[in-house]
């Protein structure tokens, strides 16, 4: 399997072929890139036809301040900042986040020689959708290495059993992993964080137990009943998006407009193959690095008053084959399985209850987590900071200022006394950023000033909402193309489903629970 990393800095959008630039050196440690957005893939060679997609959502003039001006103005972000809690917004959303980034930036032509696909195929292959390609791969035929013999189910992979917490049996808590530690899994970037692999797993099981509640119930077989499997978790991946993570992170009246009335800016028409809108992928969805802790209550190993420390950053890279070594294990040691209880919320779940030590996102806010101020693999200085190499892309890219998108928007702009409330006031003012501010700080500041950092204010909102119902709509299985579908699989018995619904209906919430096992 094919090991895939972030780093690319160059983006082909559509109209306009490649632009940007390298912000320092490809790194082989990969704090940035779990949590830094990386949308573009392929350096090795301009080439068109294999180059994931990009376009331009709107039709404004590209801000350039100095890169000097951007560099200050990132490293005061993350400048002793002030982090708070979410109160509303379990952690859980912010690694499903990055987990839903890598599906709808999943490259199915990485690695095959042009003969073996139609320009067709290319571009589709190439082009953004929420079809969980990143679980699925190719399919049983094309990525039979991800299916278990019977090509439906997809394979799961065991942990080690570990001394440290009397965690000493084995559990299928892992993906499944070759000789190298290389999980082989359909994108090998989901492997580059332990939250993010621990979600990957549970998508991974809960297609498992559709297939064993679809083949119970129509006793369907073979290709037959994967394909119905495989549409069934797709679809209610989709509800999720639309219907539990996006509420929680964005405006919703602004949500209840598109879904009512419709996009106005980014239009998928039926038939049409997206491509990925640069001020989504630049500006609106970084909004999750504001969202990353410094540390978590993993389980009852590595917790607050535990046997092990928290469950730091540095540790969820190194518990991972492609970022770590699995603590030198051949596969993830048994006290390292996620606790769910403590990432996702069950109230009102009959018979689950929050574990008391509950784990918080941080607010949407301008402030970010201290351990992203310096990205392991480069050398000191203002391009190791993330929030510097964020808003750098956003002038490479040449994004537009919050304040000209907010008037193509027809909403309120943010004042000029908003923007520079706060910390960063003197960098602001001095560098003119209260007039002309960009796109990505001026987003989280949004949530700041209007909603106290617990959803996204009106430009944010409508970027990423109208990104994902186009992607949704542009997706070989869509719940916007069927009016009349309802998610069936809450065990709740509702015409609902979340987050907390998917890892109930799996049913392996804490694995190594709360007393040591013997």
């Amino acid at each position: 399997m094919k090991r895939k990393h972030h780093g690319t800095k160059r983006y082909f959008i559509e109209g306009e072929g490649f632009i940007g630039e390298p912000i320092g050196e490809r790194i082989s440690l990969s704090l940035e890139r779990t949590v830094n957005r990386e949308f573009a893939e392929n350096e090795e060679a301009d080439d068109e036809s294999r180059a994931f997609r990009f376009t331009r959502m709107l039709n404004l003039p590209q801000f350039n301040p100095s890169r000097e001006s951007l560099e200050e103005l990132g490293l005061i972000m993350e400048e002793d900042p002030q982090l708070d809690d979410h109160r509303q917004l379990p952690a859980g959303f912010t690694y499903f986040g990055q987990f839903l980034d890598h599906d709808i930036t999943r490259d199915e032509t990485e690695g095959l020689p042009n003969s073996f696909l139609t320009p067709e195929e290319i571009i589709q292959g190439r082009s953004p959708s929420m079809d969980l390609d990143s679980v699925y791969g190719r399919g049983p035929i094309l990525s039979p290495e991800l299916y278990e013999s019977d090509k439906v189910k997809l394979k799961i992979g065991s942990t080690t059993p570990s001394i440290f917490g009397d965690v000493n049996q084995a559990f299928p808590n892992d993906l499944p992993r070759d000789s190298e530690k290389i999980a082989i899994i359909g994108d090998s970037r989901n492997d580059e964080n332990l939250a993010v692999a621990q979600t990957h797993l549970a998508f991974l099981k809960f297609h498992n137990k559709v297939v064993d509640k679809i083949e119970n119930e129509l006793s369907l077989s073979g290709n037959e009943l994967f394909e119905k499997s495989r549409e069934e978790v797709v679809k209610h991946y989709q509800w999720i998006v639309l219907n539990d993570f996006l509420p929680l992170i964005s405006d919703n009246d602004v949500l209840s407009d598109i879904l009512t009335n419709g996009s106005r800016f980014f239009i998928v028409k039926e038939n049409d193959i997206p491509a990925m809108p640069i001020e989504f992928s630049v500006a609106a969805y970084r909004l999750g690095h504001s969202m990353i802790r410094d540390d978590y209550e993993w389980n009852r190993v590595f917790q607050s008053g535990g046997v092990g420390p928290l469950g730091t950053l540095r540790l969820l890279f190194q518990f991972t084959g492609l970022s770590g070594n699995l603590g030198g294990e051949p596969t993830l040691p048994s006290n390292w399985i996620i606790d769910w209880t403590r990432f996702f919320d069950f109230t009102n779940f009959d018979g689950i209850d929050n574990h008391p030590k509950f784990n918080n996102a941080r607010l949407i806010d301008t402030a970010l987590a201290n351990h992203l101020k310096n990205v392991p693999g480069f050398p000191p200085g203002p391009e190791s900071s993330l929030s510097v190499r964020n808003l750098i892309r956003g002038q490479i890219v040449g994004l537009p200022t919050g304040q000209s998108v907010a008037s193509l928007f027809e909403v309120p702009a943010l004042s000029k006394e908003q923007i520079a409330s706060g910390p960063h006031q003197e960098v602001i003012l001095k560098n003119g950023f209260d007039t002309q501010t960009p796109l990505w700080y001026y987003i989280l500041k949004e949530s700041e000033v209007l909603n106290e950092g617990k959803n996204l204010g009106p430009v944010g909102s409508r970027i990423l909402i109208e990104t994902f119902v186009g992607l949704i709509k542009g997706s070989r299985h869509s719940i916007l193309k069927d009016s009349n579908w309802k998610p069936t699989l809450s065990i709740r018995n509702v015409d609902d489903f979340s987050m907390s619904d998917l890892l109930a209906f799996v049913d392996n919430l804490n694995p190594i629970g709360e007393d040591p096992i013997v």
